[in-house]
Order: structure tokens, then sequence, then C-alpha cells
């Protein structure tokens, strides 16, 4: 009797949608290195969703997040894309 095997691949896809930031170059803290980063505006959390998400990333450690000196919350586009991955 042969045994047969069958192999299964799943792909995924994640779309991470961001509203309402403002994007610029920026030198990152954590990474060392000078790359995009978005500023966040309270209406860029205004969904309980996107506010609690990135809550979960910080509490992980993986999203690296500063503030400026004029106040604003700064977040690096290349931890922010890890963290989808």
């Amino acid at each position: 009797m042969v045994q047969r095997t069958t192999r299964i691949t799943v792909e995924t896809d994640t779309v991470l949608v961001v509203r309402r930031a403002t994007a610029a170059r920026a030198w990152c803290p954590e990474c060392g290195a000078e790359g995009d980063a978005i500023t966040l505006t309270p209406e860029s959390l205004s969904e309980a969703a996107t506010a609690n998400q990135l809550a979960v990333w910080l509490d992980t450690g993986r999203l690296h997040v500063w503030h400026e000196a004029e106040g604003a919350v700064q977040i690096c586009v290349l931890s922010l894309l890890q963290c989808t991955a």
C-alpha cells in the first residue's frame, strides 16, 4: 500500500491602512537609522481598533515610538510594517 502525502500552502496578506498621518524622514532612536516616520494626530487614533492594536504592539516593544520636541508622537514605519508581518 502506497501512502500519499498532500502538501497545503496557505498564503495570507495583511493590509494596513493609516489615515490622517503625516509621513516624513526622521531618525529612529531604536533602529539607529534614518527612515520614514509618521506623525500621529488625535484623529489618527479615533478608531478604537486602531488605538487598541497600537497599544498591543507598544506593550510588546516591537513598535518604535518617540516624542518630538514640539510634542508630536512619531512612529517608525519600518517597525510598524514589521508588526503587521
